[in-house]
């Protein structure tokens, strides 16, 4: 198992580089891109460190996430599903019904800078399930996908609370996620394989968030746009591009 999950990482030694073309298409990004991730860097400035704070706080309320299939070391705390300890929705019966369900859990009220971030700045109308995800140190997640290949797609958003030097994310056949340490939002392509090994000392906090965009579509257009330019001006003025 560790054999199969060093040759993993192994093999894909650095940073995912994206080819940002000449002009923008919000269609094309999210749909047709086939980008494994894409850094929302509309977001850089939010205050990462204090939701840090708020889920460091609660790290012995974490429960075991998926440790008897391919999790090591891997837990979650859900702040907003059906209960603190929400796993997949296809879980629980007709989705629709299960949606209707969906409420703040009594972990978002001890975390008031990470709800007002949902509440108020992430672009979606509908929170579905919001968690809080543990990798303690030395922890893994196995090569897996959670989508089939016929569904790719951005979709799910992947924040780093923190992410530890010696702590990657890895996407087979692009490499490594640049998660910052200082907190970073991405939306993930999650039909591509991916894993993640945390080889530091520290846990690694992040918070992913699953949303019905509503009303709020334009908002959330309007974060991808802003992303794209800056990203593409970034890697212009490092000479990447």
């Amino acid at each position: 198992m560790l054999d199969e999950l060093k040759k993993f990482h192994d093999s894909h030694p650095n940073e995912i580089e994206l080819k940002y073309p000449d002009h923008y298409d919000t269609k094309w990004v999210l749909d047709e891109s086939e980008w494994p991730c894409f850094h929302l860097s509309a977001l850089d400035n939010q205050p990462w460190k204090e939701m840090h704070k708020e889920a460091e706080a609660l790290l012995d309320k974490f429960h075991s996430h998926r440790e008897h299939s391919y999790g090591n070391g891997w837990k979650s705390l859900t702040l907003h599903g059906l209960n603190e300890d929400t796993q997949s929705l296809d879980g629980y019966g007709d989705r629709e019904e299960t949606l209707k369900k969906l409420d703040w859990t009594w972990v978002a009220d001890h975390c008031p800078v990470t709800r007002k971030f949902l509440v108020e700045t992430w672009p979606a109308e509908y929170l579905n399930r919001v968690r809080f995800m543990l990798l303690e140190p030395g922890g893994y997640i196995l090569p897996h996908q959670d989508r089939p290949d016929e569904e790719k797609r951005l979709s799910v958003c992947n924040i780093s609370l923190n992410n530890p030097e010696g702590c990657r994310f890895v996407f087979k056949n692009h490499g490594v996620v640049p998660f910052k340490d200082e907190g970073s939002a991405f939306l993930m392509d999650i039909s591509n394989p991916h894993s993640v090994w945390n080889q530091s000392d520290t846990p690694r906090i992040h918070m992913i968030i699953h949303s019905e965009l509503g009303r709020k579509v334009r908002d959330f257009f309007y974060i991808v746009r802003k992303s794209f330019y800056t990203n593409k001006e970034r890697k212009i003025n490092e000479g990447l591009e």
